[in-house]
């Protein structure tokens, strides 16, 4: 039942990307990234407290996602070129600090992936709280009508008086706030992290996005159409699974299912 939380929560952050009409290629490095920081903090310091790692984490990824966006925004680098260079960044940084799998992750940390509030768990629990939140955002909050704006037409949008660097730099910080939450739990779950930790996330996620309905070309979707992809993936994936399909041959599929429902959407837009 919650196998999909952690690409749900990658997949909503990047939701929030491609709405404002970029896109970030760099959530599964990433997720390895700061996975393998919260097992080495725990392996160096076993006795750090769970909620002060959680902060870090997520304080970490809202840096990352402000290097994007700076990149983005304040270097004026095309997002797909901008965040494929990061990617490689933090793909070469985690490979420099833990090139091997690094375990050590307490109980106390895996009671994000592991615990449960009144017998719901409590990983379930948080990603409601933000999938709530994110929707208040986006339905109900100026920011998210600007996000919107901005990625159905960033000109129009400008001399309408929206503040178009500023929201595409808050949607790529939006973002490493909730790849820093999916690290954290990642690492919970697994008990560790790696390298390969979030190896495909920023593609799978991105899948998650397109068949919930979110407009590669910016400015339409929501956050309940990438929860239901997130679903449909994860049904797919286990599907995959039970019937022992190669997992190379899987990663073929992955993309199919990517280029199918691009072009589904391309046929509905013309």
């Amino acid at each position: 039942l919650t196998q999909p939380i952690g690409l749900g929560l990658a997949s909503l952050g990047q939701a929030f990307v491609v709405i404002a009409g970029g896109i970030d290629l760099s959530i599964g490095a990433v997720m390895s990234l700061l996975s393998s920081l919260a097992a080495g903090l725990y392996k160096a310091q076993p006795g750090m407290p769970a909620p002060a790692v959680f902060l870090l984490l997520v304080g970490l990824g809202a840096a990352a996602g402000s290097l994007n966006g700076f990149i983005v925004v304040g270097l004026r680098v095309p997002p797909f070129m901008a965040t494929l260079a990061t990617m490689s960044l933090f793909q070469g940084a985690v490979l420099f600090y833990a090139p091997k799998t690094v375990g050590g992750i307490p109980a106390s940390f895996r009671f994000l992936a592991e615990g449960q509030l009144a017998g719901v768990p409590f990983s379930i629990v948080l990603f409601v709280l933000i999938i709530a939140a994110g929707y208040y955002l986006l339905s109900g909050n100026r920011l998210g009508r600007h996000l919107y704006a901005v990625g159905a037409d960033p000109y129009v949008s400008q001399i309408s008086g929206i503040p178009v660097r500023r929201v595409r730099f808050l949607a790529y910080l939006l973002c490493g706030l909730l790849v820093g939450v999916a690290s954290a739990y990642i690492a919970a779950r697994l008990g560790g992290g790696g390298p390969k930790v979030g190896a495909g996330y920023e593609l799978d996620s991105i899948t998650a996005v397109v068949i919930g309905g979110v407009s590669l070309a910016g400015g339409s979707g929501n956050l309940l159409g990438t929860f239901a992809g997130v679903l449909i993936i994860g049904v797919f994936y286990n599907i995959m699974n039970l019937l022992n399909v190669n997992a190379y041959l899987q990663i073929v599929l992955k993309g199919a299912v990517l280029i199918l429902a691009v072009s589904f959407y391309a046929k509905r837009r013309v």
